[in-house]
């Protein structure tokens, strides 16, 4: 690899990163090619350069969001296999944190957005739901890995509940 396609590569991935941010704090409906290019400070023409389109360059900074929550949980967690409800609690415990609504409110988000066939985001969350369902069918091991579908499903369940009815 050059130098220059190392310091593109880089760059790619600065951008990624603001551009997730801009998403959690404005979500999808904010997310106009001017907006995403002046969340990383650049011309719309300029981030271009960097992606062949805007869904592509979403669909990145959404799965490195869905890395993140992967991350956070694998720190939340004890080393090795666990059950079914320590993932539910730290799950939990991590959406009674109002830094996290943002997120999962974009998730949800997203999820209409894939619900109604729009654009990439049903490609993109179906990405994120299987690596999440294949997460945790590692974590809870082999013999109770066919819980994950149920697991998952009951912590989406809980978490739209809650974000429904908090008054922020």
């Amino acid at each position: 690899m050059t130098r220059a396609s190392t310091d593109k590569e880089i760059r790619r991935q600065d951008i990624v990163q603001a551009v997730a941010q801009h998403l959690v704090q404005n979500g999808i409906h904010n997310s106009a090619l001017r907006a995403l290019a002046k969340s990383v400070g650049m011309s719309d023409r300029m981030l271009m350069y960097y992606f062949e389109t805007k869904e592509e360059l979403i669909a990145q900074a959404l799965l490195l969001i869905a890395s993140g929550l992967i991350g956070s949980l694998e720190n939340a967690l004890p080393r090795g296999h666990v059950s079914g409800q320590q993932i539910l609690d730290a799950l939990r415990l991590m959406g009674e944190d109002p830094a996290a609504h943002p997120g999962q409110k974009l998730w949800f988000e997203i999820i209409g957005l894939a619900m109604r066939d729009d654009g990439p985001y049903k490609t993109t969350a179906t990405q994120i739901l299987d690596g999440w369902e294949e997460w945790i069918k590692d974590r809870l091991g082999s013999k109770r890995a066919h819980m994950a579908p149920a697991i998952l499903a009951q912590a989406e369940g809980e978490m739209m509940i809650n974000l429904l009815r908090r008054p922020d």
